[in-house]
């Protein structure tokens, strides 16, 4: 078969999309609605990994290896004879067998066009893989390293943007799951001409990344029971929403305990802190970023319900249309790919200066965006040496801070005689009636730049606010799941870099902290009436003292049987009240960064 026949219909299905996206647009002045043209390429690759430090993705000459972790005797490529894989620049093996090889290196993108001028047919992993490494079996031109975009990014510029049939046609595309990716997805590039090329396309055509949604937040991580941090230094706020899957698809067996949890088995390039950070270093050594991303979420929910990142209503439904959710206590099973770990999804928000097609995009474009882990709070930032102080007192606080600074997703050009000052302004998720929004407890920028020596550093700045000293169960009733306690319902600061190099390359990005709240985990528990104050169940035995009598297990009931309600499963329970499902959690959202390039 030469194809033909899933090529039209793929067109089909494509033709369907396009007219769908018509149909729900409102071209009217009303500007109710906007909806545009995309879809996912969804590249997902079984990749083995270079058995060194580097911990690559690499395909050519892979060893089904007998130990975990541990190469076979090696042997060397017959692409490559001078080493035992092309695609590790270390010489070292290529293996399969390794912790944490459950699943796929996820390498999901979204591609969003401008407007309806588009390509004719969605580019796909069958069209133009991903790049497939060095070995024979490649057939991309030329063989680009594992993992590398650049192939379906030029693709996308030239039936896009430099086709002049199609004059207005436009296009981004948002990685998105890199949590997932098992470092794949942000491999730098080199420093040849062919990894030049390949900045500038990312740089151009990838301005974004999804930094939250349903299958885990990709910030930053930190693990609170073993106190491995994948940041330096550590940052306890990275422990948020975390799975412990490093590739896509896991299976139970392929779960990562707590204890497995280390930057081998979840490489630092699989999160964006780490990944901004790798971008300004590349760009101060070759002059192109191409990871200047700024940030959006998302819900991934496969649901088909855009939006619905509310807690309570994911503790009902879950994502991918799963029944497990409804009828079976697998929503609780950490091991469960969609279970536990999950959470509600995120949100997407643009500063743009209408609801239309063309200025929502070029918002996406110029990364004038910010993230939100599900709730909704109103976030702004900007920066600039000339910022007003006053800012946040004398009114128009959107209007002066375009005026004299650059919004999140901008750029401040150096050189720079004084540092750099930065407003941000926060206004609180006000809910809707009978679920009060969360107030807001501080705000935070956190700093990325490179030193002389070519070294990456961070440092997190509180700069409004203050971390509650009260534990997060006195900050909301888990029974009703009402806020309790303090927090603002509006925040306003301005603050100046105390530590600012007007040489070095740098970036900031915000940080905002509610309250904690309840999880969609404790929803769940709560609407299936367990009571951890109470015991599990109550003793059925008939003509026996203990009849009536709350029980944990049938051995309390004296021969009888400890009954339980309906309403809840023993795993429910026992999962809901042994510390295993989180109660509470602290949402956020995290605005684009703004960056700083020296002269």
């Amino acid at each position: 078969m030469d194809g033909s026949i899933c090529t039209q219909q793929a067109k089909v299905v494509w033709d369907k999309i396009r007219a769908d996206a018509e149909q729900a647009y409102d071209r009217t002045s009303a500007c109710s609605f906007t909806s545009f043209v995309g879809y996912e390429y969804t590249a997902m690759a079984a990749n083995g990994r270079c058995a060194d430090s580097d911990l690559l993705p690499c395909w050519d000459n892979a060893q089904d290896n007998a130990v975990p972790n541990v190469p076979d005797a090696t042997t060397p490529s017959a692409s490559c004879p001078s080493r035992a894989s092309c695609d590790c620049p270390s010489g070292q093996p290529c293996i399969k067998n390794f912790t944490g090889n459950s699943g796929a290196d996820n390498l999901h993108r979204n591609v969003i066009f401008r407007n309806d001028d588009v390509i004719d047919q969605p580019i796909s992993n069958i069209e133009i893989p991903l790049g497939c490494g060095s070995g024979t079996g490649c057939t991309s031109t030329p063989h680009w390293p594992v993992a590398s975009p650049a192939v379906m990014l030029q693709g996308l510029k030239d039936q896009c943007i430099n086709n002049p049939q199609k004059p207005r046609c436009d296009v981004l595309t948002i990685p998105h799951n890199p949590n997932m990716s098992r470092g794949s997805m942000f491999i730098l590039p080199d420093n040849t001409p062919d990894g030049l090329t390949e900045a500038q396309l990312r740089h151009q055509l990838e301005p974004l990344v999804e930094i939250t949604q349903i299958k885990g937040q990709s910030e930053c991580r930190f693990n609170a029971k073993t106190g491995m941090a994948w940041t330096n230094p550590p940052d306890e706020l990275c422990d948020f929403e975390n799975e412990g899957f490093a590739r896509l698809g896991g299976a139970a067996a392929g779960y990562l305990t707590a204890d497995m949890q280390n930057q081998d088995t979840i490489p630092p390039r699989s999160y964006v802190r780490n990944t901004l950070e790798n971008g300004i270093k590349y760009a101060a050594e070759n002059g192109i970023n191409p990871f200047q991303l700024g940030f959006v979420g998302a819900l991934d929910n496969h649901n088909g319900t855009p939006g619905q990142s509310d807690a309570e209503q994911y503790a009902k439904s879950g994502a991918h249309g799963i029944e497990s959710f409804a009828v079976s206590a697998e929503a609780l099973n950490e091991r469960f790919f969609l279970g536990i770990e999950t959470n509600a999804g995120g949100l997407a928000v643009a500063w743009a200066e209408e609801n239309s097609r063309d200025a929502i995009f070029t918002a996406l474009k110029n990364r004038e965006t910010y993230a939100t882990s599900g709730t909704r709070p109103i976030v702004r930032f900007f920066g600039g040496p000339n910022v007003p102080k006053d800012i946040c007192t004398k009114g128009d606080f959107a209007a002066r801070g375009y005026a004299n600074g650059v919004p999140m997703g901008g750029t401040l050009l150096g050189p720079a005689h004084t540092a750099p000052r930065f407003a941000i302004s926060a206004l609180m998720d006000p809910g809707w009636p009978g679920h009060p929004g969360t107030p807001v407890q501080r705000a935070q920028i956190i700093k990325g730049w490179v030193d002389a020596g070519g070294q990456t550093h961070e440092a997190v700045y509180d700069v409004a606010g203050n971390a509650d000293k009260n534990a997060a169960t006195d900050m909301v009733d888990l029974r009703t799941c009402t806020p309790k306690g303090g927090g603002m319902k509006d925040l306003c600061t301005v603050w100046t870099d105390p530590a600012f190099d007007p040489t070095q390359h740098a970036f900031y990005y915000v940080r905002i902290l509610e309250n904690p709240s309840c999880r969609w985990s404790q929803f769940y528990c709560n609407a299936r009436g367990v009571d951890c104050s109470k015991p599990m169940g109550t003793c059925r035995s008939e003509g026996h003292a203990s009849d009536g009598r709350g029980c944990s297990s049938n051995a309390e009931c004296g021969g009888g049987v400890c009954t339980l309600p309906d309403s809840y499963e023993e795993f429910e329970y026992r999962q809901c009240c042994s510390g295993i499902v989180p109660q509470t959690v602290q949402q956020r959202a995290w605005t684009s960064p703004i960056w700083y390039t020296p002269s």
